[in-house]
């Protein structure tokens, strides 16, 4: 495993200061054939389902700014919100008095979904030579991020299809990004493992955020934030990690198909920029489709 794009050695040259564990790459560092693996996996994207917690969330930052007064009150309306034991029924003494562009803007953001999604979960077992898979049921999940974070909020995600968790390569990325781990952690022998699969689309109304929650960590061990599998009619979608600062920036680039980046998750925060259209380049949408993989080590 090695011909990284970069890593945090060549990185920590560059700054003069120790980098945590940071590392761009492409299939090819991995042995993966690109053009097969992003051809088998391009067509599994269609058939996710919509994200419906962007919405959600969407709505009730345009009622918290708009009545700063109630933040609180909203807050805890989210959470019920997202289990759907409430819905904005239970707020609408706060609609009713929003200005009618902020009332129009509530009502497009309940039509304009702009992600689509799924996940998977692994329980990773170390054998004497290799990782062990074993799939259990995603079910409800949740990040394990700062209270008040709407990620730190139980969501449930349809589970992503088998032709993707059980396709060869996949499998073989996924030890790969444990070894990866063992590497940093030797005695490292357990590994729960969180595979998501992503889709951002944009078109002349609206761009399509990535990581609506800004500059971010997900809560795990370890990270792949971003396998890029198909760019389409886009511009931006440029990813940039910073250190614990959330400021010093060690590196940005904008992923093409087929490159991705690890990074320690406890040591680095990340972004990645909005998807606009790009009226030039077919087709008439823009879209970015990703693999995600959050890793976290089992004691």
């Amino acid at each position: 495993m090695n011909n990284f794009i970069t890593d945090e050695i060549e990185l920590s040259r560059k700054f003069a200061a120790r980098i945590p564990v940071l590392r761009a790459f492409n299939l090819e560092t991995f042995g993966v054939d690109r053009n097969k693996f992003l051809r088998d996996l391009r067509p599994t994207f269609s058939v996710l389902h919509l994200d419906p917690y962007d919405a959600k969330r969407a709505k009730v930052e345009l009622l918290k700014k708009r009545f700063p007064q109630y933040a609180d009150r909203l807050n805890g309306f989210l959470s019920s919100y997202y289990a759907n034991k409430e819905d904005l029924a239970a707020v609408y003494d706060l609609i009713q008095e929003l200005e009618d562009v902020d009332r129009n803007e509530l009502d497009r953001i309940g039509m304009t979904g702009r992600r689509k999604r799924s996940v998977a979960r692994f329980n990773l077992l170390r054998g004497a030579s290799r990782w062990d898979f074993e799939r259990v049921p995603a079910e409800q999940y949740r990040q394990n991020v700062a209270p008040g974070d709407p990620r730190a909020l139980v969501r449930v995600f349809h589970e992503m299809e088998t032709v993707v968790t059980e396709h060869p390569q996949v499998r073989h990325l996924m030890g790969c990004f444990a070894e990866l781990v063992r590497e940093q952690h030797p005695d490292c022998k357990r590994l729960r493992l969180n595979v998501h699969q992503m889709f951002v689309f944009a078109d002349i109304l609206s761009a399509g955020d990535n990581a609506p929650e800004g500059i971010h960590q997900d809560g795990a061990d370890y990270i792949v934030s971003a396998l890029v599998i198909e760019r389409a009619g886009i511009v931006g979608g440029e990813s940039i990690v910073y250190g614990l600062d959330k400021k010093t920036e060690y590196f940005r680039r904008t992923l093409a198909e087929g490159e991705g980046l690890f990074q320690s998750d406890r040591e680095l925060w990340h972004y990645v920029t909005p998807v606009r259209e790009n009226p030039a380049v077919p087709p008439d949408y823009g879209h970015r489709s990703i693999l995600g993989f959050d890793m976290e080590i089992v004691p």
